[in-house]
């Protein structure tokens, strides 16, 4: 009889255990059970990185973006207050990750600072296009201050006789610039 329960156990074990698996991993993937979640202070440019379990922070840490770092060595005004908007965020079953509209504007001002390096630019240049970028991020919304950064781009890449967008694009941003359109091209 010892002999025969030992088998049954275990694959009753294996069963239940299985069961429970097949059971919680599609909850493993809800933002509400784990989230990792990447937040932009459009005040500064800093990057926050937070892990939330059950919906309660478990870590989180707030780091220098490239762009909050160049901020503050051109001594641009920063508010005190933070206005943090989400960039990236991801679950831990589902490898599903949702870019969030900031974490384009992330992007964009990586590739905005790329340019400025690649062109040279002066602190006096540089601290002229941030200012005009911080200010987009600081007050108009992400679809605003992408359309800002790439107008940026553009005209920085013209004055120095580069091209970093495909023609059409060009003419596009080259357009909205010489109207002196603030508002996001259509489409």
């Amino acid at each position: 009889m010892g002999k025969k329960a030992a088998p049954l156990s275990i694959a009753l074990f294996a069963g239940v255990l299985l069961g429970l698996l097949l059971f919680c991993w599609p909850l493993l993937g809800r933002p509400w059970i784990f989230c990792r979640g990447t937040d932009m202070d459009i005040n500064s440019g800093d990057i926050r990185h937070a892990v939330h379990v059950f919906r309660l922070r478990v870590k989180g840490e707030i780091q220098e973006s490239d762009l909050s770092r160049e901020v503050r060595r051109l001594g641009i005004d920063i508010p005190a207050t933070r206005v943090w908007k989400r960039a990236f965020e991801s679950y831990l079953v589902e490898g599903r990750s949702i870019n969030w509209k900031y974490g384009h504007v992330d992007v964009a001002s990586d590739q905005l600072l790329g340019i400025l390096d690649e062109t040279n630019a002066s602190d006096e240049e540089r601290r002229v296009v941030l200012e005009k970028f911080m200010a987009s991020l600081r007050m108009e919304d992400a679809d605003h201050t992408l359309w800002q950064a790439r107008l940026l781009i553009d005209e920085i890449a013209e004055k120095h006789g580069l091209h970093v967008f495909t023609p059409e694009i060009e003419r596009e941003l080259r357009r909205v610039r010489n109207e002196g359109q603030s508002q996001t091209p259509g489409p």
